[in-house]
């Protein structure tokens, strides 16, 4: 009885409210990770550059855009932003077997890393914007250019993979077996409606200004959630220690999603200009 007692209606939103808190902390820290140091850059080239909150205005003439730069401006982030991903990969496998529920926040890092990107790979390629804009700079074929895209897909692939099982063990924070009863009810709330509540509320935090990359990575970060619940609900049962599990609202992570959503967006909600 006190097993069924987990699977009730509080408990189901209190796991969704910590996840989709740890989504949009991941979410804000790639994205700024790789706006800053775009910024950084920009003056290494000394090329006066305007933001706010959402994007990055580089006044300069067209043709003072040189190969390097745009090759290093454009590269470094998605470089820095994998290896992040890497850190909290490992920072989730050093917590694997503690409760505590930050290890959620390590897995939202990675896989928006991962999916930022091999996800621009694949589709900015496509759409010559973002990571892709490197590539045309490269003067790469189209074939080139194809192959370049199918590594992304391919690195899409390569995440579902291996964010399956971290996903799968992240749920020790709260239950102590991970199995065809839970499983609906963890996936639910720890992965899928997090990420539907999450993408909603940076779409509405870059507001009126959504870019390429806020546009779309939703859609190839569906198709690695997609890929990790199938590949979860075929895994034999997971059994964790046989301590107490506690259910509730994770009130440090919930307050620094909210101070960092109004910070930030108050903060940078009128262009800054940086003259190098």
């Amino acid at each position: 009885m006190k097993k069924n007692l987990e699977l009730t209606t509080i408990n189901f939103w209190f796991i969704t409210l910590n996840s989709t808190a740890a989504y949009i902390i991941a979410y804000l820290l790639i994205f700024y990770t790789n706006h800053f140091i775009k910024i950084a850059l920009a003056g290494n080239f000394g090329y006066d550059v305007g933001f706010d909150h959402s994007q990055i205005l580089y006044y300069i003439e067209p043709h003072e855009w040189t190969h390097d730069a745009v090759q290093l401006i454009y590269s470094a982030g998605p470089i820095m932003i994998l290896i992040l991903g890497g850190l909290a990969l490992i920072a989730f496998w050093y917590y694997v077997q503690e409760q505590a529920r930050v290890k959620i926040l390590f897995i939202w890092i990675s896989l928006h890393a991962f999916n930022f990107l091999f996800g621009s790979l694949m589709i900015g390629n496509i759409f010559k914007e973002g990571v892709g804009h490197v590539f045309n700079w490269m003067y790469l074929t189209d074939t080139t250019k194809m192959i370049v895209a199918l590594l992304g897909f391919v690195g899409l692939l390569g995440t579902a993979f291996t964010m399956s099982k971290p996903v799968a063990l992240s749920a020790n924070s709260y239950f102590n077996q991970l199995s065809e009863r839970n499983f609906p009810f963890f996936i639910t709330s720890q992965l899928l409606l997090p990420f539907i509540f999450g993408t909603l509320i940076y779409l509405a935090y870059f507001l009126p200004n959504i870019l390429f990359q806020e546009s779309y990575s939703w859609i190839t970060m569906a198709f690695i959630l997609v890929f990790i619940t199938l590949r979860v609900s075929k895994m034999d049962t997971q059994y964790f220690d046989e301590e107490d599990r506690f259910i509730g609202a994770s009130a440090l992570m919930i307050i620094i999603t909210i101070l960092l959503v109004v910070s930030l967006r108050g903060l940078m909600w009128n262009e800054t200009l940086i003259n190098w």
